[in-house]
């Protein structure tokens, strides 16, 4: 069984300003590693072997098209103890893709979150409070999306991915 995840990659540029971001924000949270920096689409949980290859061949069928987020504001979550980085508008590409990776997840037999689809960049863990920022919005382009395994290291965790639809970063 592997824990997976569909997400959002961003490219050097968007990663580069999300830690710039983060960085700021030292004493309010563990900043999330860099390679770790991602757009969540739908978590799925742990998934056998038979489950992964069926949501593989369902992401297989969405037509990827590019599109653009823009994320403006900076969000504390307290129950998770988490600050985000947070879009107020969804793409309708984006929203399509969320929408039907979770239809294939629960045809799968897959329990997916059912609140409302917030897309987000985690930028620390274990926070406390919103920490005071200003910055410029950051532009996340994206012409694709990834399949996901979070993977537990004596270093913490990792996220490694599996495989890419379309220009995934």
């Amino acid at each position: 069984m592997k824990r997976l995840f569909f997400a959002l990659w961003p490219d050097q540029n968007t990663r580069r300003q999300c830690r710039q971001l983060s960085a700021g924000m030292r004493g309010f949270g563990k900043p999330v590693a860099a390679n770790n920096l991602h757009v969540t689409l739908v978590f799925l949980g742990l998934v056998d072997a038979a489950g992964q290859q069926a949501m593989s061949k369902a992401a297989g069928r969405i037509a990827v098209e590019p599109f653009c987020l823009t994320f403006e504001r900076i969000e504390f979550w307290q129950k998770p103890a988490v600050v985000c980085l947070r879009a107020e508008r969804a793409d309708t590409v984006l929203s399509a893709w969320v929408e039907k990776l979770t239809v294939a997840a629960l045809e799968n037999g897959i329990s997916v979150d059912e609140r409302p689809y917030k897309p987000h960049v985690t930028l620390l863990r274990k926070a406390k409070q919103l920490p005071p920022a200003e910055f410029e919005p950051i532009i996340w382009r994206a012409a694709g999306f990834c399949l996901v395994e979070s993977c537990s290291t004596p270093a913490g965790v990792e996220y490694r991915v599996l495989e890419r639809w379309g220009h995934a970063a």
